[in-house]
């Protein structure tokens, strides 16, 4: 038997506030703090539970937080194939940025082949400074 997917404002707000986020990245306090901001008050097991859902149906790619203790949940849009490269976090603000380019992809084909490894570019990243960030150091 299928589950329905209910449509609430909580579950609309969580959309529009991922559609909002598609390039940097966002933590759970950061939608949690989004939801109450509109109105919704829900608990921290609320939200996580529906960062959980969205991330097993492959809705949401989650990565270890450079900056904190959580994790930075980001929008797996298939228009830009985020299963198909890998991805830079900034390590002071936490932003996520998609490292697509040709270069990048195939050295990391030239990698797996030469290694015999078969990396999950989807879920793997790269961390250090942005370059918002590293520019606030010169």
């Amino acid at each position: 038997m299928l589950q329905k997917s209910y449509h609430t404002k909580t579950t609309d707000l969580i959309s529009q506030f991922i559609h909002k986020k598609q390039e940097t990245g966002f933590t759970a306090g950061e939608l949690a703090d989004y939801l109450r901001e509109n109105n919704v008050n829900v608990n921290k097991t609320t939200v996580y539970r529906n960062l959980d859902k969205m991330t097993e149906k492959g809705q949401l790619i989650k990565h270890k937080s450079m900056v904190s203790e959580g994790f930075v949940y980001q929008s797996n849009d298939e228009e830009k194939h985020c299963a198909e490269h890998i991805h830079f976090q900034c390590c002071r603000c936490g932003s996520v940025l998609h490292l697509s380019d040709e270069k990048t992809s195939e050295y990391l084909k030239s990698i797996s082949t030469a290694l015999g490894l078969e990396i999950d570019l989807g879920l793997s990243s790269l961390n250090g400074l942005c370059s918002k960030c590293r520019g606030k150091n010169e």
